[in-house]
């Protein structure tokens, strides 16, 4: 309701109470002003009633306007985290398999240089070509 409908109003109820008390009591006259006095209290008290509904309604919707950029946000930051973790266990994947290859081709290549001539054969590069292969067990 707007304010000055308001104002208006509670100015008819202000106006009707001093009415009220010129009213010879008993009569006829001032039980129908009594009426209309609580006719418009009554509709004065609705229109409060509606207004705090209305912004009751408001206020709730901002919050759940607020609850839901909450679970936005949340919902934000486990993809996120999600996605660096994926990144992260695919890196220590990636590093699992390059590693070992990285090892067996250093020591790969300084036994077959130490083994080149041919004249000096080492019983320990011999033992390692076997384990050198990756192969599950």
């Amino acid at each position: 309701m707007s304010d000055e409908i308001k104002k208006e109003l509670e100015k008819e109820i202000l106006s009707e109470l001093k009415d009220l008390s010129d009213i010879e009591t008993g009569s006829k006259e001032k039980d129908t002003a009594i009426e209309n006095l609580a006719t418009l209290y009554k509709l004065n008290i609705e229109e409060n009633k509606i207004e705090r509904e209305a912004l009751d309604k408001a206020y709730d919707r901002g919050l759940e306007d607020e609850k839901s950029r909450d679970d936005l946000a949340f919902k934000q930051k486990q993809l996120r985290e999600s996605k660096i973790d994926r990144y992260f266990r695919t890196a220590l994947e990636a590093a699992g398999i390059a590693l070992p290859l990285a090892f067996y081709a250093v020591w790969m290549k300084r036994g077959l240089s130490f083994e080149e001539t041919g004249t000096f054969t080492s019983t320990t590069f011999k033992g390692l070509v076997s384990r050198f292969k990756p192969t599950k067990k």
